[in-house]
C-alpha cells in the first residue's frame, strides 16, 4: 500500500514540475515575441500579399494570442490523460479514474472510427474537387480566348464571355456541392437537415429583391443595351457607365456624381445609349431650337444657324448640319438645328459652345431672337441686338401715328 502512495507522490511532483516548466517555457516565448521588430511569417512574399494589413505590431499580438492558446491546449490535453493515470495509483480513486478514462476514450474512439469510415468518402470528395477545379480552369481559358476574339462563335459576342463564365462557374460549383453533400459527415443527421432548412428559408425571405436584381442583371447582360464607358440615359439619370454587375449598375453623371441603380429598375425603365452609334460613319445627331420673327427671311436664319454650327468644335463637317422648320407659332417661327458628332459624352460642352456661336451669328446678321416674347410698337423701337452690331448710320426712328 505504501509503495502506491510513493508512486502517487512522485507522479504528483511530476505534474507540478510539468506545470512549472510549462509556465517558464511560455513566459520565455512571450518575452521573445514582445521584442520582435519585424514580421516573421508575413514577410514580403507572394503569400503575404494577402496579409498586407499585418504590421509587426499586429503580428506580435497574433503570435502572443497563439502562444497563450497553445499553452492552454497543452495543459488541458496533459491533464485529461495524466489525471486518470495519477488517480489510478491510489486504490480509493482508481474506480473514478477508470470512469473518467472511459469518458475520454468514448469520444476518441468515435472520432477514430468516424475518421476511418470517412476515408472512402474523402477520396470521392477529393476527386470531385479536382474535376471541378480543372473544369473551371478550362472554362476560364476558353473565356479569355473569347474575350480576345481569338476564338469566335456565331451569335456569341465577346462581351458575353466573362458574365457567361461567372454564371457557369456558379452552376458548376453548386452542382459539385450537391454531389458532395451526401458524403459530408453528419449530412444525414436531423440537426444538419434542420439547419439547412433554416438557412434556406432565411435566404428565400431575405433575398427576394437581390434575386430579382440578379435575374435583371443577367437579362441586361445578354440584351447588351450598354457597356462600361458608354454615355447613357436611364430614367432621369444621364452619365457614363462606370461599373456593371449582377446586382447594380453605377453611373457617373456629368456633374461627377456616382449614381447606383438596381438592375431591376433598369430593366423596367427605358435606356438611351448615346455612345453605341457614335462610332459609326454618321455619328449621333445633336439638336437645338431657336425662334425667329416672321419678318426675317428663312434663308438668312438657316445660313446663320449653319455657320454657327461650323464654328463649333466636335461637330462634324460631313454630314453637313441641317435645319428643320418645326412649327409656325403665334409670335415666331421655330427653327431646329441638327448637327452630327462622334463625341456624345461631351454634349454639354458642345451645346454650350453651339448656343454661343448661334447667338453671335444671328446678332452679326442683325436677326433678333424672339424668345422670350417682345411686346412693342415696332416702328418706334430700337433693334433688340447688341449695340456693337447696330450699323453706324442707323438712326432710331420716331413714332408714326396715322390720322
Amino acid at each position: 500500500m505504501l509503495i502506491q502512495y510513493i508512486y502517487f507522490s512522485i507522479a504528483l511532483l511530476g505534474l507540478i514540475l510539468f506545470l512549472f516548466l510549462n509556465k517558464k517555457l511560455f513566459k520565455w516565448l512571450q518575452s521573445k515575441i514582445s521584442k520582435l521588430e519585424n514580421n516573421i511569417f508575413f514577410r514580403k512574399t507572394k503569400f503575404s500579399q494577402l496579409f498586407r494589413f499585418i504590421t509587426p505590431r499586429r503580428e506580435r499580438h497574433i503570435l502572443s494570442f497563439v502562444i497563450r492558446l497553445l499553452k492552454i491546449t497543452i495543459i488541458f490535453i496533459f491533464l485529461v490523460f495524466y489525471l486518470p493515470f495519477l488517480f489510478s495509483l491510489v486504490p480509493q480513486t482508481k474506480e473514478y479514474a477508470d470512469v473518467v478514462l472511459g469518458y475520454i476514450k468514448k469520444p476518441l474512439l468515435f472520432l477514430y472510427e468516424g475518421l476511418i469510415g470517412f476515408i472512402p468518402n474523402l477520396f470521392f470528395i477529393v476527386v470531385i474537387f479536382f474535376v471541378t477545379k480543372y473544369l473551371i480552369r478550362f472554362l476560364k481559358y476558353v473565356t479569355a480566348e473569347l474575350e480576345k476574339e481569338a476564338v469566335r462563335l456565331d451569335g456569341f459576342h465577346a462581351d458575353w464571355a466573362r458574365p457567361t463564365f461567372n454564371l457557369l462557374r456558379v452552376f458548376i460549383i453548386a452542382f459539385a456541392l450537391i454531389i458532395v453533400f451526401p458524403y459530408i459527415p453528419g449530412s444525414d443527421s436531423p440537426a444538419f437537415k434542420g439547419l439547412s432548412i433554416f438557412f434556406g428559408i432565411l435566404f428565400s425571405l431575405g433575398s427576394t429583391s437581390a434575386i430579382s436584381n440578379i435575374v435583371a442583371g443577367v437579362v441586361i447582360t445578354y440584351m447588351r443595351p450598354f457597356k462600361v464607358g458608354d454615355r447613357v440615359e436611364i430614367g432621369n439619370t444621364i452619365g457614363d457607365v462606370t461599373e456593371r454587375s449582377l446586382l447594380v449598375t453605377r453611373i457617373r453623371t456629368i456633374k461627377n456624381l456616382d449614381v447606383t441603380i438596381p438592375n431591376s429598375s433598369i430593366l423596367g425603365n427605358h435606356i438611351i445609349n448615346f455612345t453605341k452609334n457614335a462610332s459609326e460613319d454618321v455619328g449621333v445627331i445633336l439638336h437645338t431650337s431657336v425662334t425667329i420673327g416672321y419678318d426675317v427671311s428663312s434663308n438668312e436664319v438657316i445660313e446663320a444657324l449653319k455657320q454657327g454650327a461650323k464654328n463649333t468644335d466636335q461637330i462634324l463637317a460631313e454630314p453637313v448640319p441641317f435645319v428643320l422648320i418645326k412649327s409656325l407659332d403665334d409670335f415666331y417661327v421655330n427653327y431646329e438645328l441638327n448637327v452630327y458628332t462622334k463625341n456624345p459624352e461631351k454634349s454639354a460642352r458642345i451645346y454650350s459652345i453651339l448656343h454661343e456661336n448661334i447667338k453671335n451669328e444671328l446678332h452679326q446678321a442683325g436677326i433678333e431672337i424672339l424668345s422670350p416674347h417682345y411686346h412693342a410698337v415696332r416702328d418706334g423701337n430700337e433693334l433688340a441686338v447688341p449695340s456693337s452690331n447696330i450699323p453706324e448710320n442707323y438712326s432710331k426712328p420716331g413714332f408714326k401715328i396715322q390720322k
